[in-house]
């Protein structure tokens, strides 16, 4: 699957249906294996690199998340119920403080993703009430705030987060997915990707169509009132500098 551009990718992902049962998210599991195949993934970001309108485009959708990654919105459709095509990169050194920060969340869309580099390591979550009564792994008090985006256009601006409460949070295991893995998670799992600390983890993510307007974050940091925060959108002379990164690590330059 290789010589796609981002006006054939737009064109696939409008494709895709809005209602996903069983099979069709089989599909998209196998679709974005595909697109995450070094060939594919290297033809299209060079393709972007050479193009100044698509990359300022994409650079101005595209940040440094909150939870310590580099947010590269490739492909938007826009709609809601559309799909959306990004990359995910965690880059150290982290500081402590990063390190320690708890960045726990679920979703407002399920999606599918594929390993680009490196090895992604999540903790996962369930609620207290929805843990097993005899269970005895443990648990820990969590403030809950719900997460809406302020977007203009296909840019997320800014984040905003309504004080819920507390909460509490029942620590239910971890997963590994190694380079080349594929994986689907529903939008109502709760987890926090561990940072890594040696070398970079990039991910090739497929977000499928919005399930519900907002998602949950489960945090000691943030007040226990209403909060925000912005996000400063990348130059195209930073994105350039993200892609020759990821460019690096998926090549084994």
């Amino acid at each position: 699957m290789t010589g796609l551009g981002p006006s054939d990718l737009i064109t696939l992902l409008n494709g895709l249906p809005h209602e996903v049962d069983e099979r069709q998210s089989e599909y998209n599991l196998n679709l974005v294996r595909r697109l995450g195949e070094a060939p594919c993934i290297s033809g299209l970001i060079g393709g972007i690199l050479q193009d100044d309108v698509l990359m300022d485009e994409i650079a101005g959708r595209s940040y440094r998340h909150v939870n310590h990654f580099d947010k590269i919105v490739l492909v938007d459709t826009g709609a809601q119920l559309g799909y959306r095509l990004t990359l995910h990169a965690w880059c150290p050194p982290y500081t402590e403080k990063e390190l320690k920060d708890e960045l726990i969340h679920d979703h407002r869309f399920s999606f599918w993703s594929t390993i680009l580099t490196g090895r992604l390591v999540s903790q996962n979550f369930a609620r207290g009430e929805n843990a097993d009564a005899s269970s005895t792994l443990p648990r820990v008090d969590f403030q809950q705030y719900r997460y809406v985006p302020e977007k203009q256009g296909t840019s997320t601006t800014s984040n905003f987060y309504e004080f819920i409460g507390e909460t509490e949070l029942e620590v239910t295991g971890e997963t590994v997915e190694e380079q080349g893995n594929a994986y689907h998670l529903k939008y109502h799992r709760i987890h926090r990707v561990v940072l890594p600390r040696e070398s970079m983890t990039c991910t090739l993510v497929l977000r499928g169509p919005r399930e519900r307007n907002f998602s949950n974050v489960y945090n000691t940091a943030y007040p226990n009132t209403d909060t925000s925060n912005g996000n400063v959108m990348f130059s195209r002379e930073e994105l350039a500098g993200k892609f020759a990164g990821i460019l690096a690590n998926v090549n084994g330059a």
